[in-house]
């Protein structure tokens, strides 16, 4: 097929303005070429001058070998910035300090009722064999290591004294926030013992409470009713107290501030508390003069996105059947960039599977990317019990939709949370899912508070004499009541995909798509957890099927295919009218909710859109159970029918709609002074529209 004469393809490039207008007649839009000549890889675009610059991939001849190894090691020093930007939170950075130490004492709180430690107890007593042990000093160190991530440095292994170096911050009672230490100095009675660093004998965490004066801590070893003493962590009136084994001189108030900013340094300890935010610097090179290492050079010129043009640019990762999504784009005169151009800043719209593939400090007024960067306040399965425990908290209201659900990432206070409820009925199966685990990979369903204190505190092993394959996983897990009567299509278990579509966050607007089932292949067999394929519908899950190369696309069902079988079953009745409707309004109720509670964490701005696929699940008495929020639902078609003709039409009218709701309607480009009123589509429906006050179900 040839190009018609009028419409020349050029080739664009960066660093050599001389060859930005590369002639390459015979090849069509969109194809990506080689160019003899000039050995560049690119995109074949209509050729506009303002576009010169556009991208640079490949080897351009006349280069010497110093301005190719130059060019080189930008493209390489911008890639591994944006990974270290996206992987980590730099020090000092903006976070939520206040937050951070409200969940730090609900950290501490978690741990109420561990005893202090082993060997205080005699192997007939029950604490002889609990599954966990903290002193005073292991209570802070441990919620600090469960909250890392977000303090961002590992705190170092030693006790109380260690953990008042480096709090350097020393306040008066009347400044005591809830979080704030308490360390006392005191000297020991017993003559022959070893004094502590600083006299520093032990340390609990503020809470203030009725008494204006209470604390969280372990301070009895073992308890003592007739003296009100109570072994191990627990909730103390006050931080005055009286000691048999030392004598206090004082009381130090130390203001957890310094860690809440990221910053953990001691002044005599071989310290190791090294920032989790840390960038290191590469070894120079012979090449190598005064360049900004971190690859954050201007390089986008006098680029100006600009979605709304003529014949905008875009780029879409590889994955995830990412030619749906190319096709549609190019469809409405769109123009690609090639894989390589990952890391350039000269597009107008981004579409790639993960949020680090998108480099947000560099993001430009304009620009259109697929991903809210924090989206993982809802699509994290740890962080989205973080943020619906925090709306009940500020509520008081269950969110219903989800099932009973504890994160092991949180700590040990989970763990034990978990293995107390499941002792509440014994007979209760729990299915354990890692916390960044990905199609059904690393699932695991147990019963019985035994097999689930396997996992979450397994005793030691002899690496030597035991096979890695039988080790079990030491991540961290999310911890959920088992839906064992789940409501079933054809004798198999299934759960529902829908989907959340972000069409802006400036004021937010949401919408509701429903999607499809996803069915077993096998049978559900409720007496044998051990059968993945009966009991996990994720289709990564499915295709392990022996016969799935003669089932393939019988995994996927449509709602009119559901609604038939439990219609000709006797599970539903025409006369009760259409089956799904009612389903969609619990859907519906249940993303409103969500919306409530992540409003104020998701990060704002224009440009950011996103599009979540939720699982849900039905059990036999129609009851709706949220299961988890997916930031990178899959666009493949698996042989279905049903998704040849979702999938197309999900990412037409995802495009369509978002391009629409981001239009400039200010005076700027990219302000939104008065964001674009947008019609909903026929197979959407609104959820959110914050410019007029509109939340589904609540007004």
């Amino acid at each position: 097929m040839e190009t018609p004469q009028d419409t020349p393809i050029s080739v664009m490039v960066a660093a050599n303005p001389a060859q930005a207008s590369v002639a390459a007649q015979g090849n069509v839009k969109g194809d990506v070429f080689q160019d003899a000549s000039a050995d560049v890889m690119a995109v074949a675009t209509p050729a506009r001058p303002s576009d010169a610059a556009l991208v640079v991939v490949g080897n351009v001849k006349g280069e010497t070998l110093q301005e190719r190894f130059l060019r080189f090691k930008k493209e390489r020093q911008r890639e591994r910035a944006l990974v270290k930007r996206s992987s980590c939170k730099p020090i000092g950075s903006a976070r939520n300090v206040d937050d951070l130490r409200r969940r730090f004492v609900e950290v501490c709180r978690g741990y109420l009722g561990v005893p202090y430690a082993k060997g205080k107890h005699e192997p007939d007593e029950v604490d002889f064999n609990a599954p966990l042990f903290l002193d005073c000093c292991g209570l802070v160190r441990r919620a600090v290591q469960d909250l890392e991530d977000d303090f961002g440095f590992k705190i170092g292994k030693w006790n109380q004294a260690y953990q008042l170096e480096t709090l350097s911050k020393e306040i008066s009672f009347e400044e005591l926030k809830p979080g704030d230490l308490v360390f006392i100095e005191g000297t020991y009675f017993e003559e022959n013992r070893k004094p502590q660093r600083h006299n520093c004998v032990h340390v609990e965490v503020f809470i203030g409470g009725e008494s204006g004066e209470a604390t969280i801590g372990s301070r009895w070893s073992r308890s003592n009713l007739a003296e009100g003493k109570v072994r191990g962590v627990q909730i103390h009136d006050s931080y005055r107290f009286a000691s048999k084994n030392y004598e206090i001189h004082r009381f130090i108030f130390r203001s957890l501030d310094t860690w809440l900013h990221g910053v953990c340094r001691s002044q005599s300890y071989p310290d190791v508390a090294s920032a989790t935010a840390t960038l290191e610097c590469g070894g120079k090179s012979i090449f190598q003069d005064e360049e900004d290492e971190s690859g954050d050079e201007n390089e986008h010129g006098g680029f100006s996105p600009d979605p709304y043009r003529e014949s905008p640019v875009f780029y879409v990762g590889e994955g995830n059947n990412w030619k749906v999504i190319a096709d549609t784009l190019e469809a409405r005169g769109w123009r690609r960039l090639p894989f390589e151009a990952g890391f350039s800043t000269r597009f107008d719209l981004k579409w790639v599977e993960q949020r680090a593939k998108i480099d947000y400090k560099r993001h430009l007024p304009g620009q259109l990317v697929n991903h809210i960067p924090n989206n993982d306040v809802i699509t994290s399965k740890a962080r989205f019990l973080d943020t619906m425990r925090a709306h009940k908290e500020a509520t008081g209201q269950d969110f219903v939709y989800h099932p009973l659900s504890f994160a092991t990432d949180r700590g040990s206070g989970e763990k034990l949370a978990a293995l107390a409820a499941a002792e509440l009925d014994t007979s209760t199966a729990w299915v354990l899912k890692p916390s960044r685990g990905l199609g059904g990979n690393g699932i695991e369903i147990v019963r019985g508070p035994a097999a689930l204190r396997e996992y979450l505190f397994p005793a030691p092993r002899d690496l030597a004499l035991d096979p890695v394959s039988k080790l079990k996983p030491t991540e961290g897990w999310v911890v959920q009541r088992y839906i064992e009567n789940p409501l079933l299509l054809a004798g198999r278990k299934f759960d529902m995909r829908a989907y959340c579509i972000v069409a802006r966050t400036t004021p937010h607007l949401w919408f509701f798509r429903p999607g499809y089932c996803k069915v077993a292949l096998e049978p559900y067999k409720p007496d044998d957890l051990s059968d993945r394929l009966s009991h996990l519908t994720n289709a990564c899950v499915q295709k392990t099927h022996s016969e799935y190369r003669e089932k393939r696309g019988q995994h996927i069902w449509s709602e009119a295919e559901a609604e038939a079988e439990l219609i000709s079953s006797g599970r539903h009745s025409l006369e009760k009218g259409p089956f799904w409707p009612g389903i969609h309004e619990h859907m519906k109720r249940s993303l409103a909710t969500i919306f409530e509670a992540s409003k104020d964490l998701l990060e704002r701005r224009d440009g950011y859109f996103d599009m979540w696929g939720v699982d849900f699940m039905l059990d036999d008495e129609f009851g709706l159970h949220l299961l988890e929020v997916n930031s990178n639902p899959a666009m493949f078609f698996d042989s279905s029918q049903t998704l040849h003709e979702l999938v197309p039409d999900l990412i037409a009218t995802t495009l369509d709609l978002m391009l629409e709701a981001q239009k400039p309607c200010g005076s700027e480009q990219g302000s939104q002074n008065a964001p674009a009123s947008v019609a909903t589509p026929p197979s959407l429906e609104l959820l959110v529209d914050e410019a007029s006050g509109f939340i589904y179900g609540k007004n």
